[in-house]
């Protein structure tokens, strides 16, 4: 995981992470070795995939160790986070239960084009309406 994640993990418990098919695909190609007996994902009441939870954790998650078992093929949401979309407000935010959302997006064009992506993504991948 990265610096900025070492230790922490608080993003992947209780996880509420929607995974598009793209994401599903990537996952299921590249981690062989960490997937579980059972689907690592289902279709939540807004008809999203969204990643399950096992014992309160994301179903990737080391709770011991604090890692991303596939950090490296993780979703497309997980690369976005600290940063999130708040449907109310139409707009960009950090989420408020990462303790270091300040070690994140340091640069406004950064911040900026992320927030691009992260809309491009929830439009196309997941075709939500914002």
């Amino acid at each position: 995981m990265s610096d900025k994640c070492k230790d922490c993990g608080k993003c992947c418990i209780e996880t509420e992470m929607i995974v598009s098919e793209d994401d599903i695909s990537l996952i299921i190609r590249k981690c062989q070795n960490y997937l579980p007996n059972q689907a690592f994902y289902f279709k939540n009441e807004d008809n999203l995939f969204q990643l399950k939870n096992i014992e309160g954790n994301c179903i990737f998650f080391e709770k011991n160790s604090k890692i991303c078992n596939i950090y490296e093929y993780r979703p497309q949401g997980c690369r976005f986070y600290p940063l999130i979309f708040d449907f109310e407000k139409q707009k960009c935010i950090y989420d408020k239960y990462c303790p270091r959302t300040h070690l994140f997006y340091k640069e406004k064009a950064v911040l900026n084009n992320t927030c691009k992506n992260l809309k491009k993504f929830l439009k196309k991948q997941l075709n939500l309406k914002i």
